[in-house]
């Protein structure tokens, strides 16, 4: 007997928290380590919907995107991903980045980008989100960034 795949109801949208000295002015090229952890062991959500809103510090164009990294707890129980402790200029390892969203063009210095990247894995257990900024120029001198993520799964029973 075959069964009908249907997705679960998502869970509410939860902030993740960003530290406003790692998004405002956060350079092309950058990433900012939420200090939230996601706690995905006892629940293990399969999948994740990362949703955004922030200010731009210069004009964006075609190439212009934000990128998603999921960073799972290491075996040490303190490290996270590629060992990404702090938000940099640099982003994490490639292999981390769960997803990315293109910006629209032409959104001007001061003006705020809005965007969601969906049906991220998760791992089982907890992990950190960094949100990465590949727009080609800054985030606002006062970025006032805010991330939220839900959860979800399959539910094979329909």
């Amino acid at each position: 007997m075959a069964n009908l795949a249907k997705w679960n109801t998502p869970g509410a949208w939860t902030s993740l928290a960003l530290t406003s000295g790692d998004v405002n002015s956060l350079a092309s090229g950058g990433g900012a380590l939420s200090t939230t952890v996601i706690t995905n062991s006892t629940g293990l959500d399969q999948a994740a919907d990362f949703s955004f809103v922030l200010t731009v510090g210069g004009t964006t164009t075609s190439s212009s995107l934000i990128p998603i990294y999921v960073l799972p707890l290491n075996q040490d129980g303190s490290t996270y991903g590629d060992g990404y402790a702090s938000s940099t200029s640099t982003q994490p390892a490639i292999g981390y980045q769960v997803g990315f969203i293109n910006v629209k063009i032409g959104v001007t210095s001061g003006s705020t980008v809005t965007g969601i990247v969906q049906f991220c894995n998760l791992p089982a257990g907890d992990c950190k989100i960094v949100i990465g900024n590949s727009l080609g120029v800054t985030f606002n001198a006062t970025a006032a960034v805010t991330l939220k993520y839900r959860t979800y799964d399959v539910n094979l029973n329909g």
